[in-house]
């Protein structure tokens, strides 16, 4: 059978669109199991905070019951009262992780139920010293009841926290197989389309003589898939980073509520929610029409208002603000507008304040101070704050680094200034630090 230049161009799309649809198949399946392996990881890292927390917590109520046994100051009693009602709040959150594990809720129970114990021996010490004086508070004491119920609760604590480690480092492990294993099937598919598409240029370069339009398609459609592939991973890298955000946002604001509040404190939470979702369906509304263009090379610049984005970022970390009681002071007058692509500029907005609301200092309440200035023709962002600061003489070479943290904080990823240095780079421009320990911190970006 002779087949027609007709019929080698279908033959040829026809192969080309099947590799595709496994390619789709198979990629969609690879995220999903990548998908729920991070929701594993996440729950796990979770479960290890709480724990570290509710063992903390435990640790405040020996100490602040023995405080009061031998000095009798009511400021030990306060603090036993307060820190108790913290430890319910700790073993609620654990268990709302939902763990479906039966020997792992085994687990749960008896941490809650050693500390229930712990809690009734503290309570007994008190009692004591209240009732009998300090001696007999301390004879109690001196029984090791207390001690030995704090050892088990160290030992549960510990064993319960190796265990999740275990799972988290499995997930790890899997996830990066997962995306091992896709990255070579991408090669390969893409491998497999080159080599189809090459054959079906020599099959009809026989019949044609625009050799040289052919070959500038074979490029470009190679070239393309190369730059979408740069924009998947930039995109991916934003997603999983900066939408965390107006989640955890959410779920502050709706424990900022008193269930015993009136209607208008009902009204201004919801009007907060309200915001931050139709921010967050923005977000991904931008993305989605980035992500759908199919010729653009470049990623469009877009006209915005330095205002504008300020405000996004404010109403999207609005609960962490209202926590940290945090003020920020702006001025944009000399330079209101920039040209840069607003998905960017929002991660970038996003990156730096919530670093700032992050490292805060106990001491003293947040203070932002965020400026533009137009200087020589070209337009500088200034972001400061009055939080921990870090020590560039220690850490400077690495303060862009993946994965680099200066702070022990349980949030830390080490992903936001990482990602902020290569937002701004992508588009020629420059990011500078200054920094003083305790003093706070003052990031400078050049726009090009």
């Amino acid at each position: 059978m002779k087949f027609t230049l007709k019929n080698k161009i279908d033959i040829t799309f026809f192969a080309v669109a099947l590799v595709v649809i496994v390619l789709i198949i198979t990629s969609y399946n690879r995220a999903e199991a990548v998908k729920q392996n991070r929701a594993t990881i996440y729950q796990t890292s979770t479960a290890n905070t709480l724990l570290e927390k509710i063992l903390s917590t435990t640790i405040d109520i020996e100490t602040s019951s023995r405080g009061f046994a031998i000095t009798g100051s009511p400021e030990y009693l306060d603090a036993f009262i307060e820190k108790n009602s913290e430890i319910n709040k700790w073993i609620d959150s654990l268990r709302s992780l939902k763990i479906d594990n039966s020997h792992e809720i085994l687990k749960l129970d008896s941490i809650e139920d050693l500390i229930l114990k712990k809690i009734t021996f503290s309570d007994s010490t008190i009692l004591r010293r209240k009732r009998d004086g300090m001696e007999s508070a301390a004879k109690l004491i001196e029984t090791g009841r207390g001690k030995e119920i704090m050892d088990s609760i160290k030992v549960i604590v510990a064993k319960y926290q190796e265990q999740q480690i275990n799972i988290l480092s499995n997930k790890l492990k899997q996830t990066e197989d997962t995306v091992q294993t896709r990255n070579m099937l991408f090669l390969a598919f893409v491998f497999i389309i080159s080599l189809l598409i090459f054959i079906a240029y020599i099959l009809i370069r026989k019949a044609v003589h625009k050799i040289a339009e052919q070959d500038e398609i074979q490029r470009n459609l190679i070239e393309e898939l190369s730059v979408q592939n740069n924009q998947l991973n930039d995109f991916s890298s934003i997603i999983s980073h900066n939408l965390r955000a107006p989640a955890a946002n959410i779920t502050m604001l709706i424990e900022t509520y008193d269930e015993n509040g009136g209607v208008e404190e009902a009204k201004t939470v919801f009007e907060m929610l309200k915001k931050v979702s139709q921010n967050l369906n923005e977000t991904l509304n931008h993305l989605i029409d980035i992500m759908s263009l199919k010729a653009t090379k470049k990623i469009e610049i877009d006209t915005v208002k330095f205002e504008t984005v300020l405000n996004k970022t404010i109403e999207n970390l609005q609960g962490e603000i209202l926590h940290k009681d945090a003020v920020i002071k702006t001025d944009f007058s000399e330079a209101p507008i920039v040209n840069y692509p607003i998905i960017y500029l929002e991660s970038i907005f996003h990156n730096l304040i919530s670093n700032a609301l992050k490292y805060a200092a106990p001491d003293r309440k947040p203070v932002l101070n965020i400026s533009s200035q137009m200087i020589d023709g070209q337009i500088y962002l200034n972001v400061q704050d009055n939080g921990l600061g870090i020590d560039l003489n220690k850490y400077g070479s690495k303060l862009f680094g993946m994965n680099k943290v200066f702070h022990e904080h349980p949030d830390a990823k080490g992903i936001g200034l990482f990602m902020t240095k290569m937002q701004v780079e992508r588009f020629g421009g420059k990011i500078v630090v200054k920094s003083e320990v305790n003093v706070g911190t003052i990031f400078t970006i050049l726009f090009t």
